[in-house]
């Protein structure tokens, strides 16, 4: 039990700590317990990612749609897409060190330094389209820093993210 209530105050101190936002909007009219399976749409292999993060994306969304009780079929009763953006951002900080004593001494000098730091910060929407009706019933958007590439590091981030982003989904 000590384990169990270990384990969790760890999660939640991780999750706190995220630098991943998430948001979500829903139909509250969808009875999301009526669908039954899902797939992918033909605009989704169109993201603008490498297709190493695309497969990550789509694994980890099938995951969490599995998760869920949906299937993965090829008459689905959803259909899932997808968008990514992403924009480079720069932050530069400088710092100024001063002399020593009273200005009119002019004891020691000024210093100045500047740190040049190169991020990018992405967006990922993952939308649920109604095939019947052809209407958007849910929308996640995931907003972070996105990871450095790196293989298992990358995936597990990945992971990560579209499962914080399936938190905000209406069933478990």
């Amino acid at each position: 039990m000590k384990r169990i209530v270990f384990f969790a105050i760890i999660a939640m101190i991780f999750t706190a700590c995220s630098s991943i936002r998430t948001t979500a909007d829903w139909d509250p009219s969808a009875d999301f317990r009526g669908y039954q399976s899902f797939n992918f749409s033909e605009s989704f292999d169109e993201i603008k990612v490498n297709d190493l993060d695309k497969r990550r994306i789509k694994n980890a969304i099938i995951t969490e749609m599995e998760k869920r009780g949906y299937t993965l079929s090829d008459q689905p009763d959803l259909l899932v897409n997808g968008y990514v953006t992403s924009v480079e951002r720069t932050v530069v900080t400088n710092t100024h060190y001063g002399g020593y004593g009273p200005y009119y001494y002019g004891w020691g000098g000024w210093y100045s330094t500047m740190d040049v730091n190169k991020y990018k910060e992405g967006t990922l929407i993952v939308s649920l389209i109604d095939v019947r009706n052809k209407q958007l019933i849910w929308e996640g958007r995931a907003e972070g820093i996105v990871p450095p590439s790196g293989g298992d590091k990358r995936t597990r981030a990945t992971d990560d993210m579209i499962e914080q982003l399936f938190w905000k989904y209406p069933i478990k």
